[in-house]
Protein backbone atom coordinates (compact mmCIF):
# COMPACT_ATOMS: atom_id res chain seq x y z
CA UNK A 1 0.00 0.00 0.00
CA UNK A 2 1.56 3.53 -0.94
CA UNK A 3 2.47 5.91 1.43
CA UNK A 4 0.94 9.76 0.84
CA UNK A 5 5.14 10.25 0.70
CA UNK A 6 5.14 8.41 -2.44
CA UNK A 7 2.89 10.30 -4.42
CA UNK A 8 4.46 13.75 -3.18
CA UNK A 9 7.71 12.23 -4.54
CA UNK A 10 6.06 11.65 -7.81
CA UNK A 11 4.86 15.02 -8.10
CA UNK A 12 8.25 16.51 -8.39
CA UNK A 13 9.15 13.69 -10.90
CA UNK A 14 6.11 14.45 -13.26
CA UNK A 15 6.67 17.54 -13.22
CA UNK A 16 10.35 17.90 -13.93
CA UNK A 17 9.42 15.30 -17.21
CA UNK A 18 7.47 18.04 -18.65
CA UNK A 19 9.62 20.72 -18.11
CA UNK A 20 12.48 18.45 -19.26
CA UNK A 21 10.21 17.23 -22.68
CA UNK A 22 9.13 20.83 -23.13
CA UNK A 23 13.11 22.09 -23.02
CA UNK A 24 13.89 19.53 -25.83
CA UNK A 25 10.49 20.69 -27.83
CA UNK A 26 11.72 24.27 -28.34
CA UNK A 27 15.57 23.21 -28.66
CA UNK A 28 15.27 20.26 -31.39
CA UNK A 29 15.49 22.33 -34.71
CA UNK A 30 12.56 20.84 -35.88
CA UNK A 31 10.46 21.33 -33.69
CA UNK A 32 11.48 25.24 -33.45
CA UNK A 33 10.67 25.47 -37.14
CA UNK A 34 7.22 24.15 -36.36
CA UNK A 35 6.41 26.34 -33.72
CA UNK A 36 7.45 29.62 -35.52
CA UNK A 37 5.82 28.58 -39.26
CA UNK A 38 2.60 28.63 -36.17
CA UNK A 39 3.22 31.66 -35.01
CA UNK A 40 3.69 33.55 -38.26
CA UNK A 41 0.61 31.86 -39.42
CA UNK A 42 -1.79 32.53 -36.49
CA UNK A 43 0.01 36.21 -36.62
CA UNK A 44 -0.82 36.66 -40.56
CA UNK A 45 -4.75 35.11 -39.71
CA UNK A 46 -5.43 37.64 -36.84
CA UNK A 47 -3.79 41.00 -38.91
CA UNK A 48 -6.37 39.61 -42.16
CA UNK A 49 -9.17 39.07 -39.72
CA UNK A 50 -8.04 42.32 -38.40
CA UNK A 51 -8.18 44.23 -42.22
CA UNK A 52 -11.88 42.51 -42.54
CA UNK A 53 -13.37 43.70 -39.73
CA UNK A 54 -11.99 47.32 -39.13
CA UNK A 55 -10.82 48.86 -42.32
CA UNK A 56 -12.69 46.85 -45.38
CA UNK A 57 -15.46 45.17 -43.07
CA UNK A 58 -18.51 42.95 -44.75
CA UNK A 59 -21.59 45.34 -44.94
CA UNK A 60 -22.81 42.19 -42.73
CA UNK A 61 -20.63 43.53 -39.75
CA UNK A 62 -19.74 47.10 -41.22
CA UNK A 63 -24.21 47.95 -40.42
CA UNK A 64 -23.43 51.24 -38.62
CA UNK A 65 -20.40 52.31 -41.33
CA UNK A 66 -20.81 53.98 -44.94
CA UNK A 67 -18.32 53.56 -47.72
CA UNK A 68 -16.90 57.15 -49.24
CA UNK A 69 -17.62 58.69 -52.49
CA UNK A 70 -15.00 59.19 -55.37
CA UNK A 71 -15.10 63.25 -55.39
CA UNK A 72 -11.74 64.13 -57.32
CA UNK A 73 -12.73 65.85 -60.75
CA UNK A 74 -16.39 67.24 -59.43
CA UNK A 75 -16.98 70.43 -58.59
CA UNK A 76 -17.30 71.13 -54.95
CA UNK A 77 -21.34 71.59 -55.39
CA UNK A 78 -21.32 68.35 -56.51
CA UNK A 79 -19.43 66.86 -53.92
CA UNK A 80 -20.80 68.12 -51.25
CA UNK A 81 -24.03 66.54 -52.86
CA UNK A 82 -22.65 62.97 -52.48
CA UNK A 83 -21.33 63.27 -49.54
CA UNK A 84 -24.55 64.72 -48.12
CA UNK A 85 -26.34 61.57 -49.64
CA UNK A 86 -24.52 59.36 -47.72
CA UNK A 87 -24.84 60.91 -44.46
CA UNK A 88 -21.11 62.57 -44.14
CA UNK A 89 -20.19 65.40 -43.30
CA UNK A 90 -18.35 68.17 -46.00
CA UNK A 91 -15.56 69.69 -45.41
CA UNK A 92 -13.23 72.05 -47.43
CA UNK A 93 -9.53 72.15 -46.44
CA UNK A 94 -7.50 75.03 -48.29
CA UNK A 95 -6.79 74.81 -52.27
CA UNK A 96 -3.94 74.33 -53.98
CA UNK A 97 -2.85 75.76 -57.46
CA UNK A 98 -3.21 72.60 -59.77
CA UNK A 99 -3.75 72.14 -63.55
CA UNK A 100 -7.28 71.74 -63.10
CA UNK A 101 -9.91 74.10 -63.54
CA UNK A 102 -10.40 76.30 -60.34
CA UNK A 103 -13.56 74.60 -58.12
CA UNK A 104 -12.62 70.79 -59.12
CA UNK A 105 -11.95 68.61 -56.38
CA UNK A 106 -8.20 67.73 -56.75
CA UNK A 107 -7.60 66.01 -53.28
CA UNK A 108 -9.96 64.29 -50.63
CA UNK A 109 -9.71 62.54 -46.31
CA UNK A 110 -10.56 59.87 -46.35
CA UNK A 111 -9.84 57.95 -49.35
CA UNK A 112 -12.52 56.73 -52.07
CA UNK A 113 -13.45 53.51 -51.32
CA UNK A 114 -13.16 53.75 -47.37
CA UNK A 115 -15.60 53.02 -44.32
CA UNK A 116 -16.36 55.51 -42.04
CA UNK A 117 -19.06 55.80 -39.86
CA UNK A 118 -21.82 58.41 -40.77
CA UNK A 119 -21.87 62.12 -39.82
CA UNK A 120 -17.41 61.72 -39.84
CA UNK A 121 -16.51 64.58 -42.34
CA UNK A 122 -15.30 64.00 -45.60
CA UNK A 123 -12.76 66.49 -46.57
CA UNK A 124 -12.19 68.19 -50.12
CA UNK A 125 -9.30 70.42 -51.49
CA UNK A 126 -10.28 72.29 -53.96
CA UNK A 127 -8.12 73.85 -57.24
CA UNK A 128 -6.99 77.37 -57.73
CA UNK A 129 -6.84 76.61 -61.07
CA UNK A 130 -3.31 76.43 -63.15
CA UNK A 131 -1.01 78.49 -61.26
CA UNK A 132 -0.56 82.47 -62.54
CA UNK A 133 3.00 84.94 -62.27
CA UNK A 134 2.62 88.44 -63.40
CA UNK A 135 5.13 89.62 -66.27
CA UNK A 136 8.31 90.93 -65.18
CA UNK A 137 9.47 94.30 -66.82
CA UNK A 138 12.13 94.10 -69.21
CA UNK A 139 11.88 97.38 -70.55
CA UNK A 140 15.36 98.65 -71.20
CA UNK A 141 16.77 95.15 -71.49
CA UNK A 142 18.77 93.73 -74.06
CA UNK A 143 17.30 91.33 -76.38
CA UNK A 144 18.63 88.84 -75.03
CA UNK A 145 18.44 89.58 -71.51
CA UNK A 146 15.03 90.49 -71.97
CA UNK A 147 14.11 86.96 -73.23
CA UNK A 148 15.97 85.26 -70.67
CA UNK A 149 14.03 86.56 -67.96
CA UNK A 150 10.74 85.90 -69.48
CA UNK A 151 11.71 82.32 -70.29
CA UNK A 152 13.01 82.05 -66.66
CA UNK A 153 9.58 83.59 -65.30
CA UNK A 154 7.82 80.62 -67.13
CA UNK A 155 6.78 82.13 -70.34
CA UNK A 156 6.84 81.33 -73.61
CA UNK A 157 8.16 84.20 -75.89
CA UNK A 158 7.47 85.63 -79.28
CA UNK A 159 9.69 88.72 -80.22
CA UNK A 160 8.18 91.11 -82.65
CA UNK A 161 10.53 94.28 -83.96
CA UNK A 162 8.76 97.86 -84.06
CA UNK A 163 9.97 101.25 -85.03
CA UNK A 164 11.50 103.08 -82.04
CA UNK A 165 13.45 105.54 -80.72
CA UNK A 166 15.86 103.70 -78.91
CA UNK A 167 18.90 101.86 -78.95
CA UNK A 168 18.18 98.94 -82.03
CA UNK A 169 17.87 95.41 -80.10
CA UNK A 170 16.71 97.37 -76.96
CA UNK A 171 13.42 96.04 -75.39
CA UNK A 172 10.51 98.71 -75.43
CA UNK A 173 7.77 96.41 -74.13
CA UNK A 174 5.62 93.21 -73.93
CA UNK A 175 2.27 92.24 -74.68
CA UNK A 176 0.78 91.65 -72.65
CA UNK A 177 2.60 94.88 -70.37
CA UNK A 178 4.23 94.63 -67.19
CA UNK A 179 2.44 94.06 -64.03
CA UNK A 180 -0.52 91.91 -65.94
CA UNK A 181 -0.68 88.10 -64.07
CA UNK A 182 -0.78 85.31 -66.60
CA UNK A 183 -2.00 81.25 -65.51
CA UNK A 184 1.86 79.57 -66.92
CA UNK A 185 2.95 78.71 -68.91
CA UNK A 186 1.78 81.87 -70.58
CA UNK A 187 2.78 83.86 -73.56
CA UNK A 188 3.98 87.10 -73.75
CA UNK A 189 4.95 89.12 -76.97
CA UNK A 190 8.36 90.98 -76.25
CA UNK A 191 9.07 94.18 -78.47
CA UNK A 192 12.43 95.11 -79.52
CA UNK A 193 13.15 97.87 -81.32
CA UNK A 194 14.52 98.25 -84.73
CA UNK A 195 15.28 102.14 -85.11
CA UNK A 196 14.02 105.12 -86.31
CA UNK A 197 12.82 104.63 -89.97
CA UNK A 198 15.31 107.37 -90.92
CA UNK A 199 18.39 107.95 -88.76
CA UNK A 200 20.89 110.78 -87.87
CA UNK A 201 24.17 109.88 -89.31
CA UNK A 202 26.59 109.97 -86.06
CA UNK A 203 29.91 111.63 -85.55
CA UNK A 204 32.77 108.53 -85.59
CA UNK A 205 35.95 110.58 -85.60
CA UNK A 206 38.07 109.87 -83.23
CA UNK A 207 36.71 106.25 -82.58
CA UNK A 208 38.49 102.77 -83.05
CA UNK A 209 37.09 100.83 -86.51
CA UNK A 210 35.30 98.33 -83.41
CA UNK A 211 33.55 101.22 -81.74
CA UNK A 212 32.47 102.67 -84.77
CA UNK A 213 30.77 99.60 -86.20
CA UNK A 214 29.50 98.96 -82.73
CA UNK A 215 28.04 102.89 -83.15
CA UNK A 216 26.47 102.03 -86.55
CA UNK A 217 24.69 98.81 -85.42
CA UNK A 218 23.28 100.30 -82.27
CA UNK A 219 21.52 103.21 -84.52
CA UNK A 220 20.69 100.60 -87.39
CA UNK A 221 23.11 101.47 -89.54
CA UNK A 222 25.37 99.53 -91.57
CA UNK A 223 29.45 99.53 -91.77
CA UNK A 224 30.39 100.69 -95.07
CA UNK A 225 33.82 100.14 -97.12
CA UNK A 226 36.69 100.73 -95.23
CA UNK A 227 39.64 102.95 -96.73
CA UNK A 228 43.11 103.64 -95.06
CA UNK A 229 45.17 106.34 -94.83
CA UNK A 230 48.85 105.72 -94.09
CA UNK A 231 49.52 110.09 -94.31
CA UNK A 232 47.86 110.24 -90.47
CA UNK A 233 49.79 111.11 -87.86
CA UNK A 234 46.50 109.77 -85.69
CA UNK A 235 46.71 106.44 -83.90
CA UNK A 236 46.33 103.65 -86.29
CA UNK A 237 42.77 102.26 -86.67
CA UNK A 238 41.48 105.63 -85.37
CA UNK A 239 38.67 106.76 -87.77
CA UNK A 240 39.71 109.88 -89.79
CA UNK A 241 36.81 110.81 -92.30
CA UNK A 242 33.64 109.65 -92.85
CA UNK A 243 30.27 109.54 -95.72
CA UNK A 244 27.69 110.51 -95.37
CA UNK A 245 29.39 113.14 -92.82
CA UNK A 246 27.47 113.50 -89.34
CA UNK A 247 24.07 115.03 -89.12
CA UNK A 248 22.69 113.69 -92.22
CA UNK A 249 19.92 111.80 -92.24
CA UNK A 250 19.18 108.53 -93.68
CA UNK A 251 17.43 105.67 -93.97
CA UNK A 252 17.87 102.72 -91.24
CA UNK A 253 19.69 100.17 -92.38
CA UNK A 254 22.19 102.95 -94.69
CA UNK A 255 25.94 101.83 -94.90
CA UNK A 256 28.67 104.69 -93.40
CA UNK A 257 31.79 104.12 -95.02
CA UNK A 258 35.17 105.37 -93.19
CA UNK A 259 38.70 106.08 -93.65
CA UNK A 260 40.78 105.16 -90.79
CA UNK A 261 44.74 105.69 -90.37
CA UNK A 262 47.10 102.97 -90.66
CA UNK A 263 50.47 102.89 -90.10
CA UNK A 264 53.01 104.46 -92.95
CA UNK A 265 54.63 101.70 -94.60
CA UNK A 266 59.01 101.93 -94.31
CA UNK A 267 60.73 103.86 -96.82
CA UNK A 268 62.80 101.76 -98.65
CA UNK A 269 66.53 103.25 -98.63
CA UNK A 270 67.94 102.91 -102.38
CA UNK A 271 71.31 105.08 -101.98
CA UNK A 272 74.20 103.58 -102.83
CA UNK A 273 77.37 103.84 -100.85
CA UNK A 274 80.61 105.39 -101.92
CA UNK A 275 82.15 102.07 -102.32
CA UNK A 276 79.75 100.71 -104.34
CA UNK A 277 79.88 103.47 -106.79
CA UNK A 278 83.63 103.06 -107.39
CA UNK A 279 82.71 99.57 -108.15
CA UNK A 280 79.76 99.83 -109.89
CA UNK A 281 80.47 102.21 -112.31
CA UNK A 282 82.42 102.22 -115.68
CA UNK A 283 85.61 104.36 -116.15
CA UNK A 284 84.63 106.29 -119.06
CA UNK A 285 87.57 108.30 -118.61
CA UNK A 286 89.64 105.88 -119.66
CA UNK A 287 87.43 104.55 -122.35
CA UNK A 288 87.34 108.36 -124.07
CA UNK A 289 91.36 107.72 -123.88
CA UNK A 290 91.73 105.11 -125.51
CA UNK A 291 89.05 105.75 -128.01
CA UNK A 292 90.53 109.13 -128.97
CA UNK A 293 94.03 107.59 -130.11
CA UNK A 294 92.93 105.07 -131.89
CA UNK A 295 91.12 107.63 -134.17
CA UNK A 296 94.65 109.88 -134.51
CA UNK A 297 96.39 106.39 -135.69
CA UNK A 298 93.86 105.52 -138.14
CA UNK A 299 94.59 108.97 -139.21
Amino acid sequence: MPYDSDADKAKPDRALTWQTGWRLWVTSPRHLLVTTAAIVAAGLLIGELVMLLFIFPPQSVATDLARVPDLVGQTAEQARQRVERRRFSYEEAAGIPHTEPEGTVVAQEPLPGQMAPPGSPVRVTLSFGPPQRPVPDVIGLSHEQAEMVLRKSGFEVAVTHVDAGEDVGEAVGTRPGPGTRLELPGSVRLLVSAGERTVLVPDLAVQSLAEAEATLERLGLRLGEVAEDSASLAAPGTVLAQTPASGYEVARGSRVSVTVAVAPVPAVDSTLTPEDTSTALPDTAGARADTMTANRESG
